[in-house]
């Protein structure tokens, strides 16, 4: 009803914290409002810092109207922010042609030099529990005939406790193996030799087969890196829009209120 108040989700003395503002900031500062911890961090960070503020009042009240002072004068920079989004979001071209991705990928492919492996690859981890060799999967993983992929598709939504394949897309080797103990084997190997192997430890089994793979200190190829330069593009035409459009923005601002400066 119009005269519900609001629920006070956090205070110090007399100064009062809403769910709805707290929701504000927390989705401003990046936490999850649905996250009871994340919650409960936002208003322990929350009542710390108010208390600061209210000791420092009470021991150096010149200090507290400094901090007073600088607060004010940065929320002019983030409403400058917010103001610029604003205003320039609405003049932002998002679409990207295939001609400019082309190109921007070959003048620019010295800044996408590749620092790991890129693979394409069947990767398979199931427990030691499970007897593999029952269904065959150390002749499956291979891929020999069309039919292999589909059974080993099959096998993995079973018993696997991580599974990959996707012999469209390009997916950088350590985060495929992330969870595959290769300390005693040679990476460069592996990947150079388009290797199949499989092997165990106390706990999974393990099939790796690299399909095929790009070579590290060289730019990777461009449909993976398509997207990305989509959003370098974009990002450059919005900082030429802010470069272009700042002030002029701010002469329309300061033309629409009273200003007055006695000196």
């Amino acid at each position: 009803s119009c005269g519900q108040k609001e629920k006070i989700v956090a205070s110090v003395n007399d100064k009062e914290l809403t769910e709805s503002d707290a929701f504000v900031l927390m989705k401003h500062l990046g936490y999850d409002v649905d996250d009871k911890k994340q919650y409960r961090a936002f208003l322990e960070d929350w009542c710390e810092n108010e208390s600061y503020m209210q000791e420092l009042q009470s021991i150096d009240e010149e200090a507290a109207k400094l901090v007073e002072l600088r607060s004010n004068s940065f929320q002019g920079e983030l409403a400058k922010y917010y103001l610029e989004e604003h205003l320039i979001k609405d003049k932002l071209d998002t679409t990207v042609s295939e001609n400019e991705i082309v190109n921007y990928y070959n003048e620019h492919k010295d800044e996408f030099i590749l620092s790991d492996y890129l693979v394409k690859a069947l990767y398979l981890k199931i427990p030691i529990t499970v007897d593999y060799k029952e269904e065959g999967v150390q002749d499956l993983y291979l891929l020999k005939n069309d039919k292999d992929l589909s059974e080993v598709n099959s096998y993995a939504k079973l018993y696997a406790q991580n599974y990959y394949f996707n012999d469209s897309s390009w997916v950088y080797f350590n985060t495929l193996v992330k969870d595959v103990p290769l300390t005693k084997y040679n990476v460069d190997n592996i990947i150079l030799n388009r290797t199949k192997t499989y092997f165990s430890d106390e706990e999974f089994s393990y099939f790796l087969n690299v399909i095929d793979y790009k070579v590290k200190d060289e730019a990777p190829p461009l449909e993976f890196l398509s997207q990305q330069i989509k959003e370098i593009v974009v990002l450059q035409r919005l900082q030429k829009l802010k470069e272009n459009n700042e002030s002029k923005m701010i002469q329309q601002i300061k033309d629409k209120h009273e200003i007055t400066i006695n000196i």
